[in-house]
């Protein structure tokens, strides 16, 4: 898992250091630097195992102009990612003489070869220990894509997730994994989450000759819903589901807006899945808008019922040179923030106030 990175002049960023838990939850303003982060952990990731630049299997940013910070006199992208074992692996990205786009970098540790090999395989993407989950996830479809490939990817958008939980639903899940259930396999802990953040179930099957499998849903005493006749919130969080509950031990999982279609009960249950997976041992970096999503997080710390050794939330914000900032925010007694600042969901206070006509 990562212990910290470090991203500069890419996009909004001039220098940016942040330190990472089990689980971190980026919020801000729109074009405030939260995707740019998780983007930095995923092109740092993407040029890992090869050298992908700007342009491979987790993202595809154009050239390497439009990615420099407009507010930096740097021509180069750099980005280090630290481990808990307190190896540095950096990246550096930058156009040559010769008009010709290079990667450079190194790992720091006590032994530099081995050190390179374990992060790279800390975070192979290959093995599914960094994945990510994008805002374009697919949503309600009749057919689903079978991976037809001999990796087990679940897709940047999800969608071979349905493809998955058809060929593994009955693996059985390690105990930290296992919630309350009879059945501890991986179709019946997503099950059991999917029942109680949306009152719903999933089942799978693989269309005989064809390149397809079939989801359907039960919701209460109804059965054989097909996802487009169920709410689309339900699908779009199921990827989400999958993803994080067959994520290998110790590994890293980026997502954009989980909260997408979800009614705020669901939004807020959504938190404790979150934070079931990263006391597990598993890494999420989760990206959001939601002041659902936020406020669960201050409603477990304020219980007790979740610990802030395993979480942190960051609020980024744009400075006065138009750079990207952060600051931790301080979850206080009963939930509250105590080192509040502008559009750090104040919105709700702000509407109350009109209405009351304050």
């Amino acid at each position: 898992m990562l212990a910290g990175i470090q991203v500069r002049n890419f996009k909004s960023i001039k220098n940016l250091e942040l330190q990472c838990k089990n689980l971190n939850l980026l919020t801000g303003t729109n074009s405030s630097g939260k995707s740019t982060i998780c983007q930095a952990i995923l092109l740092a990731g993407q040029n890992l195992e090869t050298a992908a630049g700007l342009n491979g299997d987790f993202l595809s940013l154009g050239e390497l102009e439009e990615n420099i910070c407009k507010y930096s006199s740097e021509k180069e992208i750099q980005i280090k990612l630290k481990d808990c074992q307190g190896v540095t692996a950096s990246k550096r990205l930058y156009r040559g003489a010769d008009g010709r786009l290079y990667l450079a970098g190194g790992y720091d540790g006590e032994n530099a070869e081995n050190a390179k090999e374990e992060f790279i395989h800390q975070f192979s993407r290959k093995e599914r220990r960094l994945q990510y989950l994008s805002c374009h996830r697919v949503g309600p479809q009749n057919l689903y894509k079978k991976n037809m490939s001999i990796d087990e990817y679940i897709g940047n958008d999800g969608e071979y997730a349905v493809s998955y939980l058809n060929r593994h639903g009955g693996d059985l899940l390690e105990e930290k994994l296992q919630k309350e259930k009879n059945d501890y396999t991986l179709l019946g802990q997503v099950n059991w989450w999917l029942e109680y953040i949306a009152d719903a179930t999933i089942y799978t099957e693989e269309i005989p000759g064809a390149d397809s499998i079939k989801a359907s849903y039960q919701m209460n005493e109804l059965s054989g819903i097909r996802p487009v006749n169920i709410g689309a919130g339900i699908s779009y969080l199921i990827s989400v589901l999958i993803m994080c509950l067959s994520a290998p031990p110790e590994s890293v999982v980026v997502i954009e807006n989980p909260e997408i279609h979800l009614h705020p009960k669901a939004q807020s249950r959504i938190c404790e899945f979150f934070y079931f997976i990263a006391e597990s041992g598993r890494q999420l970096f989760i990206e959001s808008h939601s002041d659902h999503i936020f406020n669960g997080f201050r409603a477990g710390i304020a219980s007790g019922e979740m610990k802030e050794a395993l979480l942190d939330i960051y609020f980024t914000y744009l400075n006065d040179e138009h750079a990207t900032e952060t600051i931790k925010v301080k979850i206080g007694k009963f939930g509250n923030i105590e080192n509040q600042r502008p559009d750090l969901f104040d919105q709700f206070d702000m509407d109350l106030n009109k209405m009351i006509g304050i």
